[in-house]
């Protein structure tokens, strides 16, 4: 009787067969032909698409994710809604700008302080509350819109500076949640969603705005506002923070809390470069949605029409970004993104401020929102992945800082705008921003190699 052939021969022949081919094909070995490159500039593309794998796998995200779609739906909402009830009760397009920028001015003196409690206290039942605040400031400055007794500006602005109260605080909370509800592994593709949340409510916030305005009247604008922000208190109640780490602050004051988190973003030279880049976004890129009303009556010649498709626009592009960026991931190192984004960006703008032509402002927006999102992602994703949880509300309220110089940025570029035209003024901007952004790209070698 034939014997069979043994077993461990075979297998110890197959073994060093299979290891022989491993060793020729291994980047590593010196019979390969070819050494990859260990950190390539362009990224192979992604063998599965993950676009929505964070909401997916995270359900506290995914309720985070779809409170957050309710409440920047309201903020767009607000932004169109108050620049053209402004410019109904003022004529002025001065006012139109800083009626919406004015909600940024809190931001200025209490953000950093709301970064403070934010590290100290739950940040989701902070969030509850402010939105509660914010539902009940719409509720009665949509009733007096509706009695006729907002007859001066001044009511707007007062509106508009309690909604910026609620704004200083809720912004860094909001987004410090992001990673207190996903893994580390899932953070760059929770903010690319959580931009998406951000440009596709610009697209949906705007539109029901411009729907609104043209058919019923601006008190029905406030009362959607206020339902939408009473939407995403209700999507909180259920929500937890599996990833939040538990604070011990309260046993220190808030001065010596806010002057560690002060501290951490001095000392680290890529966060800082990180804020001063969003600094130049922020002073450049924000107040082009505050200018659109006066732009588009001034520069085109048009309506409520066409600055809000120029809105809609670049939504899409931002859109468009946000699902590339959360399928695919970045087309190279996230710091060379925000970077070319920042240049890219700034060059809109100063197109913006030559052209005089509808079809190209509003066709040139799909670019702009295509790379402002990029910088957005990118440079979160960057800063969210350098600062530990314990100073997260605190890194994350000097991020939204920026922002309460919107007015300064608004005032400045729209009184050069009453003396040359705002489409001049809007042109210098768009050209001292690409300056500057040209030489952060030349400067900034730590930063373009940051991932």
């Amino acid at each position: 009787m034939l014997q069979p052939i043994c077993g461990p021969t075979i297998d110890s022949a197959l073994l060093l067969f299979g290891s022989q081919i491993y060793n020729s094909l291994s980047p590593h070995s010196p019979q390969s032909p070819v050494n990859p490159p260990t950190n390539p500039a362009i990224r192979p593309p992604r063998s599965r698409v993950r676009t929505f794998s964070s909401i997916q796998e995270n359900v506290d995200y995914r309720y985070l994710w779809t409170g957050n779609l309710f409440a920047n739906c309201a903020q767009w909402l607000q932004f169109v809604t108050i620049g053209w009830l402004a410019l109904d009760i003022s004529g002025s397009a001065l006012h139109s700008i800083l009626t919406v920028a004015v909600r940024a001015l809190p931001v200025l003196i209490l953000g950093p302080w709301g970064g403070v409690l934010a590290d100290r206290y739950d940040r989701r039942k902070m969030v509850m509350v402010v939105q509660l605040v914010m539902v009940a400031s719409a509720v009665v400055f949509g009733i007096m819109v509706a009695l006729d007794k907002v007859d001066t500006i001044w009511h707007v602005y007062g509106y508009m500076l309690i909604s910026g109260i609620g704004f200083a605080f809720v912004q860094p909370l909001r987004q410090a949640l992001v990673a207190n509800t996903v893994p580390k592994d899932d953070l760059g593709n929770a903010l690319a969603l959580n931009a998406m949340a951000v440009t596709s409510m610009r697209l949906v916030g705007a539109g029901i705005s411009g729907v609104l305005i043209e058919t019923v009247d601006f008190q029905w604008n406030l009362f959607v506002e206020a339902g939408l922000y009473a939407g995403m208190i209700v999507l909180l109640i259920p929500m937890k923070m599996p990833f939040r780490e538990e604070s011990k602050r309260r046993r220190t004051s808030v001065v010596e809390d806010f002057k560690e988190g002060m501290g951490f973003i001095v000392t680290n030279a890529n966060l800082l470069r990180l804020m001063l880049m969003n600094f130049v976004r922020t002073g450049i890129f924000m107040p082009l949605l505050l200018f659109l009303p006066a732009y588009t009556q001034e520069a085109l010649g048009s309506g409520a029409g066409v600055s809000t498709a120029m809105v809609v626009v670049m939504g899409a592009g931002g859109l468009t970004a946000t699902i590339v960026i959360s399928s695919f991931g970045f087309f190279t190192k996230k710091g060379l993104v925000t970077l070319i984004s920042l240049v890219s960006g700034s060059s809109v703008i100063l197109i913006l401020g030559l052209s005089q032509w509808i079809w190209l402002s509003i066709s040139i927006m799909l670019i702009m929102g295509f790379f402002q999102t990029h910088f957005i992602v990118a440079n979160q994703t960057l800063i969210q992945t350098l600062v530990p949880d314990s100073l997260r509300g605190r890194v994350t309220s000097v991020w939204h800082y920026e922002s309460g110089l919107i007015p300064l940025f608004a005032a400045l570029t729209g009184g050069v705008g009453l003396l040359v035209g705002i489409d001049i003024a809007m042109a210098i901007g768009g050209g001292t921003a690409l300056a500057v952004s040209m030489l952060f790209l030349i400067r900034f070698a730590s930063i373009r190699s940051l991932d």
